[in-house]
């Protein structure tokens, strides 16, 4: 029996294989973010998570399997469509260094003319940002590294996504300030949000999600929840290096 969308996970991804040009890079990836869930997506570098991410962005087509947003079948939908079907992504610290970070924010409200509900959702970023909104008036370019993370979390609370996709957050930052950038994020879920997180950082994952995917050479090779994981180092450890603990 099929779900109905308000029952559907916020994302699924079934069988996908993708390729660039005659390499293929996933193997029959499957994995799915319940709604209200938190989940990660672990494993070094080149096992193809940025290419899990190209499919579900829909910047790269995938060569069989499916997408579901939201329980829509988004396998061949534009980024466009996809982002008005309630995916948010962050992907780096992007942002127009000469403009404020306000403007910053403001260019995130492109996809609607009610310009009310643009400042009204500016208003609301900010306020889950304090530091940012302390700086609201400063360029992007005069914010440290964590700043300008949060600036790009910010951005997603500006198109109130159903699903945020997060990519690598917590790379080049103090531990004090991944710390709090996990904080954000658990209040952006306790809002609602849907979240995958793409980290190569296992500790940094398994304090903040619910269930954890590794991946390993295109392919998941484990699904646990959180909690199982953490406790179990010599697995974990096993599982980043592309097998089985004996």
């Amino acid at each position: 029996m099929s779900l109905s969308r308000s029952e559907a996970p916020a994302l699924s991804l079934a069988d996908v294989n993708a390729s660039y040009g005659p390499v293929q890079v996933l193997f029959g990836t499957s994995l799915y973010v319940e709604q209200g869930e938190m989940v990660a997506l672990l494993g070094p570098n080149g096992v193809g998570k940025s290419t899990t991410l190209r499919v579900i962005g829909g910047l790269l087509k995938p060569d069989s399997g499916s997408v579901h947003i939201g329980g829509w079948d988004s396998t061949y939908w534009s980024p466009r469509k996809r982002v008005e079907k309630g995916l948010g992504q962050v992907i780096g610290q992007a942002s127009f260094g000469s403009l404020t970070v306000v403007d910053n924010l403001r260019m995130h409200g492109y996809a609607t003319k009610d310009q009310k509900w643009v400042r009204e959702a500016v208003e609301a970023a900010l306020a889950i940002f304090p530091r940012l909104n302390a700086r609201r008036n400063q360029p992007a370019s005069t914010l440290s590294g964590g700043e300008r993370q949060m600036l790009a979390l910010a951005k997603a609370v500006v198109n109130d996504p159903k699903l945020l996709v997060i990519d690598e957050f917590s790379l080049g930052l103090a531990p004090v300030v991944v710390g709090g950038l996990c904080e954000l994020v658990r209040r952006l879920n306790e809002r609602g949000t849907s979240v995958l997180v793409v980290e190569q950082s296992v500790n940094v994952a398994l304090s903040l999600v619910h269930r954890a995917y590794v991946m390993e050479k295109g392919a998941i090779i484990a699904e646990e929840s959180a909690a199982v994981l953490s406790a179990d180092p010599s697995r974990i450890q096993a599982l980043m290096l592309g097998g089985e603990v004996a």
